[in-house]
């Protein structure tokens, strides 16, 4: 019973803290016109391209990873 008390002692208070830094990649902007071209390209694609749309849609995932990790960036740096 002491043990543990004593064990449980050095729980009490935190010895340290790190400051959490938080890294994001840039994001590149494009134009509207751009993505409307890009649109328009892809529609374009002959029936049976499944890759490069797959790849636009991983694309856009990972966009909305960064603009995550940015928001959290920003709630951290209050």
């Amino acid at each position: 019973m002491i043990l543990a008390a004593v064990l449980l002692i050095g729980c009490e208070k935190t010895v340290y803290r790190t400051n959490l830094e938080v890294y994001c990649p840039p994001l590149k902007s494009y134009s509207t016109d751009y993505n409307e071209a890009l649109a328009q390209e892809l529609k374009a694609l002959p029936e049976g391209y499944e890759t490069i749309p797959n790849t636009i849609a991983d694309y856009a995932k990972l966009r909305d990873h960064i603009r995550a990790c940015e928001q959290e960036k920003d709630n951290l740096d209050g």
